[in-house]
């Protein structure tokens, strides 16, 4: 019986060193990492500044790639399907929020584990400086005049500049031509070339800011409840109609994700790397640069920041009349 116990004992510890070192050696092979927008807009850019910098705190590759559709679904759904092993890493937006209320998916974040929410970017309603509109007033005014004909570029169902079309749409009874696009990029280039007539912006793309004040671009509104302080001269959306300031805050964030279920040891480890990363000097200058708002939120910090976006947003929506299902449906708190 001894020598029974004995031998139990030394496999069991056999057994200790050999899936022990499954989670050592994490990574051991190349990371995925799908990015849920096009190149050029906020999650692509904040994604591969952070991401080198996440690449040399856990020893390992992380191979970037867009997998853009359906407001972020295609590659939440993808990484949502992929086996929980650290390998496949979300990098999105707040388009997840949306997924269930909207009919783009069965996914929300519930279903993954933040590693880290990066950044925030206040939005900024731009129109082509071709274009007679001054104001918001006048934009909105026009679009009145001309139900669903005024072209906004969109990035699709569920994307912020949706988002802010539906909250103009529930507030101020107007319809746009909401065009799509595969990104905050593809949407601006579109803008510039006068294809599109407006467009909410996130201040994190690619040059927004420098494109307002060079006059590329005029802006009529931020999207806040207070001035920017890189655009002191656009409005803030509550200074022109007061009555938005319940729907805020509305903005881009961008985060990096993976699968519950996903080993704990791997979840810590790479939770500590991206929040590490996060509040390098380098991305700090990065965010500076690009006109965002640090976050650096993980574990319930995340989550609570996650659970009031998505309730807030989601009865916009259904006060604006574009849910398919209704949040209250989804157990969504009212906010």
């Amino acid at each position: 019986m001894r020598r029974l116990l004995a031998l139990m004992t030394v496999f069991c510890s056999l057994g200790v060193f050999l899936v022990a070192p499954a989670f050592a050696d994490y990574p051991d092979k190349n990371i995925n990492g799908y990015i849920s927008w096009g190149a050029g807009g906020g999650t692509d850019n904040a994604s591969r500044a952070l991401t080198p910098l996440v690449e040399k705190i856990i020893g390992g590759k992380i191979i970037l790639q867009n997998k853009p559709g359906a407001a972020g679904a295609l590659a939440t759904t993808l990484v949502a399907n992929m086996p929980a092993d650290g390998y496949s890493i979300l990098y999105n937006a707040e388009g997840p929020a949306l997924y269930k209320v909207l009919g783009l998916g069965k996914y929300d974040y519930n279903d993954f584990d933040t590693l880290c929410l990066m950044v925030f970017g206040v939005d900024v309603i731009c129109v082509n400086p071709n274009t007679p509109y001054q104001t918001l007033q006048d934009l909105i005014e026009a679009a009145k005049e001309n139900e669903g004909k005024i072209k906004m570029a969109s990035t699709g169902t569920g994307g912020i500049p949706f988002v802010i079309a539906s909250m103009l749409r529930a507030m101020k009874d107007v319809e746009f031509n909401l065009v799509g696009f595969d990104g905050d990029g593809s949407g601006m280039a579109a803008l510039l070339g006068g294809h599109v007539e407006a467009m909410p912006i996130s201040m994190m793309g690619a040059g927004t800011v420098d494109l307002i004040k060079t006059g590329k671009l005029r802006a009529l509104a931020v999207i806040n409840d207070e001035r920017v302080e890189q655009l002191p001269d656009v409005p803030a959306i509550t200074e022109i109609y007061p009555e938005f300031s319940k729907y805020l805050p509305i903005g881009h964030f961008y985060g990096a994700f993976v699968k519950k279920g996903t080993p704990q040891p791997i979840v810590d480890e790479l939770k500590a790397a991206y929040m590490k990363a996060v509040k390098d000097p380098a991305f700090v200058e990065f965010i500076k640069r690009l006109n965002g708002i640090q976050l650096a939120l993980s574990g319930e910090e995340a989550d609570k920041f996650l659970k009031k976006n998505q309730s807030n947003v989601t009865w916009l929506l259904e006060e604006a009349g574009v849910t398919k299902v209704s949040p209250a449906e989804l157990g969504i708190p009212k906010p």
